[in-house]
């Protein structure tokens, strides 16, 4: 599956500079889960997009536990997609699988049946 970033509630993110002064940025975008279905299982990691439309890796701020339990449920919500979503892919190719191999299964029984002179 292709990565898939989902985005989430719209917020402001306060970050600090590594050196200690009292200068303060202030980003402003939304939240981003990127996913991606990998051979190993489902991958998310967390990043922000700005007003810029620039993707910035940052770990996920919240600033309060009803916001962090939001952001989980809506986790929770994704993570059982992507997964619902492999398991039709898989079905699909599974099925797929199955009438070619019976396809074949077919087309052999057909030539082994041919008189021989």
């Amino acid at each position: 599956m292709k990565n898939e970033k989902t985005e989430t509630e719209s917020d402001t993110i306060p970050t600090e500079p590594a050196e200690e002064s009292a200068a303060q940025e202030t980003l402003r975008g939304r939240s981003i889960f990127a996913m991606e279905m990998t051979a190993a299982g489902l991958s998310v990691r967390t990043m922000f997009l700005n007003e810029q439309n620039q993707l910035i890796e940052m770990p996920a701020i919240f600033p309060d536990v009803h916001y962090a339990l939001a952001q989980i449920d809506d986790l929770r919500r994704m993570v059982m997609e992507r997964f619902a979503q492999a398991a039709h892919i898989g079905a699909q190719v599974m099925a797929a699988q199955a009438a070619e191999q019976k396809q074949k299964t077919v087309e052999g029984a057909d030539t082994s049946e041919a008189p021989v002179d």
